[in-house]
């Protein structure tokens, strides 16, 4: 991928850029994973012992740099950020990571076949000029260059939704993979930006994850406790305001297929806070300094999901 920046480019861009190109077979597509040296079918059907969440919107850096972090048992990925975009700082981590340890991840935009799904376009493209034109317009492009990124012309079938659909079957997988493995976890990558938290998919895994007692490891950049400033208050009021009503997706339709899957969302938000807040929640040390304000946070909350409720989806 010639125009791969660690600084810039996203997971969106490396899938487009890269995965997508190089797990082409022929006329028709693989997982990433399946193309991998060394990839059978005995290690195809390994389980994984960890599944993580992340947004493609954020660092291709940033992901990988957290899955190393976790295999390093170490609390934030950051350092090993920086570490990655030096010259041979992959080659070095690496070494590391042998040493430790040997733990499979599993990574939607490496697991999941690209091809049977988004290789061939973009989404139906929003009305122009609107928000969602914009955020559709920029998921098609390259964040270095600013080019719109060549199609796959393989004739591998596409499945958005139904029983042959790999990408909204994180629930049952996540229950199919409790019962075959036992020491199952699940990795929280977070983003600089916070973003994981405003998309409808990682806040279903979040929820899910949470309510069947998966055991949750959350990485942020830094685990410095957040502070009471501009830009953290913002951060806060952010997460404190949350709901699953204003999440986004790549495609409505995945939004509207989430918010189907849930009976009652003023219950799903309340699940959701807990998550970020409650006593095991992901974030309770980084956000533990503002207890000062949130009293303001609760009713910031209330106010919140009373304007959604009255919107509706």
């Amino acid at each position: 991928m010639p125009s791969y920046d660690p600084w810039l480019s996203t997971t969106s861009d490396v899938v487009r850029g890269a995965i997508i190109p190089l797990s082409r077979a022929g006329d028709c597509g693989l997982a990433y994973a399946n193309c991998l040296p060394g990839a059978t079918a005995s290690t195809s059907t390994t389980l994984p012992d960890c599944m993580v969440s992340h947004t493609w919107s954020a660092l291709f850096l940033d992901l990988v740099a957290a899955v190393v972090a976790d295999t390093l048992e170490l609390g934030e990925h950051g350092k090993v950020a920086q570490r990655l975009a030096e010259p041979r700082g992959a080659q070095k981590l690496l070494q590391e990571v042998l040493r430790k340890s040997c733990q499979r991840y599993w990574i939607c935009a490496f697991c999941v076949n690209q091809h049977a799904g988004i290789c061939n376009g973009f989404g139906s493209e929003p009305t122009p000029r609107s928000d969602q034109h914009s955020r559709w317009d920029a998921g098609r492009r390259d964040t270095v260059t600013g080019g719109i990124f060549g199609l796959c012309s393989c004739s591998e079938p596409k499945y958005f939704d139904g029983p042959m659909c790999e990408m909204n079957k994180f629930d049952d997988m996540m229950g199919l993979l409790q019962h075959r493995q036992p020491n199952l976890r699940h990795l929280v990558a977070v983003d600089r930006r916070f973003e994981l938290f405003s998309r409808a998919w990682c806040v279903a895994e979040l929820v899910q994850s949470y309510l069947s007692n998966l055991p949750q490891t959350v990485l942020l950049l830094s685990n410095r406790a957040l502070d009471v400033q501009a830009e953290c208050l913002e951060t806060y009021y952010f997460l404190a305001t949350l709901t699953v009503l204003e999440c986004k997706a790549s495609r409505e339709e995945d939004r509207l297929q989430i918010l189907a899957k849930i009976p009652d969302v003023h219950e799903f938000d309340v699940q959701l806070q807990a998550v970020i807040f409650g006593s095991r929640g992901l974030l309770r040390k980084a956000l533990a300094g503002f207890d000062r304000v949130d009293a303001a946070a609760r009713a910031a909350r209330r106010a919140a999901s009373a304007a959604a409720a009255s919107e509706g989806p």
